[in-house]
């Protein structure tokens, strides 16, 4: 019998493709009309935007839509990184896992303890999206860039049924969209890449805010399936399996 999720029971059920639709698109405009997005990536590492400044860190950031590598540029530019800076990285909340959960970590391990890096994709800095696509490469599946993007691949999992290598989904605004993604260990923990820790390292879900922020699960196929994602263990178990 698969165990319960610590954080599952207090999660709302989200339409993924809903927040897909609606990710870093602005509310409609008049014709000819391009609306400014403002917004800044908190130390939680979760992009807000908003078509308001609503207070001091919200900074201009694009008109109308924007691209990845044309968001973290403005981010950048603009120096829209919010939150207090960390003086060290968090220790790594890490217990037993199972062997899907080892295997996922083993492949990770070129990235653990990396520093955060808007936009980043190697081991000398990386964020969040590009930590679960560096992950799974391992495994020879291609994510795209983009939180976003990973949210429309394979099939929805709900919270009570999460198992390792699901791919977890955040938003601080469901009408904005996705803005932070990481990869399910097991035991209601997840592997990411975010500010607040400093880089690279595994947290839990249960009473934090990414258990408030949790909006959607998806899991790839199996390997050998029709867009399977190969992510499977020598023995060509699903890395999904507990």
């Amino acid at each position: 019998m698969r165990a319960r999720p610590v954080f599952a029971c207090r999660v709302r059920r989200c339409a993924v493709a809903g927040l897909m639709a609606c990710a870093l698109t602005v509310l409609a405009a008049g014709p000819g009309q391009a609306r400014t997005v403002y917004g800044y990536e908190d130390s939680l590492g979760m992009l807000h935007t908003s078509p308001t400044k609503i207070n001091e860190h919200y900074k201009p950031l694009f008109e109308g839509k924007a691209e990845h590598e044309a968001l973290m540029r403005a981010l950048r530019e603009q120096d829209a990184l919010g939150g207090p800076p960390l003086a060290r990285a968090m220790p790594v909340d890490l217990g037993p896992l199972s062997e899907a959960g080892e295997r996922i970590m083993r492949m990770a391990a070129p990235y653990m303890g990396a520093p955060y890096r808007l936009g980043g994709d190697t081991a000398a800095g990386i964020d969040c999206s590009g930590l679960t696509r560096a992950v799974y490469a391992g495994f020879g599946c291609n994510l795209p860039r983009q939180s976003r993007l990973q949210a429309g691949l394979g099939a929805p999992v709900s919270a009570a049924e999460l198992a390792p290598g699901d791919l977890l989904f955040f938003a601080t605004n469901r009408e904005v969209g996705i803005s932070h993604v990481g990869i399910y260990l097991g035991s209601g923990r997840m592997l990411h890449s975010s500010p607040r820790r400093g880089g690279v390292g595994v947290d839990r879900l249960s009473g934090t805010d990414y258990e408030r922020w949790f909006v959607a699960a998806r899991r790839l196929g199996r390997a050998g399936g029709e867009g399977a994602s190969g992510v499977a263990g020598a023995s060509g178990r699903s890395i999904g399996k507990k």
